[in-house]
């Protein structure tokens, strides 16, 4: 029965990758907010600073598009949850500065209580291992190979990371940096049997 008689017949499809959109919790921050009223822990910073930090430490899980950054940052001075202050410059355009606010670190810490539930979850590679039926089999194999060396740079550079951590002083962040090591090996494993299972399917040796 083909997926299009399967719905129509009632039977339900587990589809993986569903996408929900990013909510605000009961505090009205969204985890992106959230992300970057994190950033804003770590000092007092331009929306160019927050970029470059956030690509150094969360942009290997959450990263904020450059617009978005710029676009949110004022509004999180509007809401109170930050401050900002300009610094004049003689040859280069003044700059903001931000910094978090007490209510900001309250909107933070109860931000991040909040249940995973509403957390955004795209995954446009199991989509299209789900369909592969309907695809040529050596795209299939060639994306998944992609992945593969994808997931294994990603943890050489990771590894490289966590061999001038210093384990003790940024502990949860190793922690993040240990679930990104993980989901990597994961990645690996998995495109090793999954290309094993396709040279089962095609009858290679």
């Amino acid at each position: 029965m083909g997926l299009a008689n399967r719905a129509a017949a009632g039977h339900t499809l587990p589809i993986p990758g569903r996408t929900i959109p990013e909510r605000s919790t009961s505090t009205g921050v969204t985890p992106t907010e959230c992300a970057v009223l994190g950033l804003l822990t770590f000092g007092e910073q331009s929306g160019y600073d927050l970029l470059r930090l956030a690509k150094q430490s969360v942009g290997f899980f959450w990263t904020p598009g450059r617009s978005q950054l710029y676009a949110l940052l004022p509004k999180l001075v509007e809401r109170g949850l930050a401050r900002s202050r300009t610094v004049r410059q003689k040859r280069r355009p003044d700059k903001q500065l931000y910094s978090l606010t007490p209510a900001g670190e309250q909107a933070l810490r109860e931000g991040l209580d909040q249940p995973l539930g509403g957390a955004v979850n795209r995954n446009p590679f199991a989509l299209k291992l789900f369909l592969g039926a309907h695809r040529d089999p050596q795209r299939v194999r060639t994306e998944i190979e992609a992945r593969m060396r994808a997931a294994q740079e990603h943890l050489r550079e990771l590894e490289q990371i966590e061999q001038g951590l210093d384990r003790q002083r940024h502990f949860f962040p190793y922690l993040s940096l240990l679930d990104g090591v993980e989901d990597a090996k994961a990645k690996i494993r998995f495109g090793k049997r999954a290309l094993a299972l396709l040279d089962e399917l095609s009858g290679r040796p």
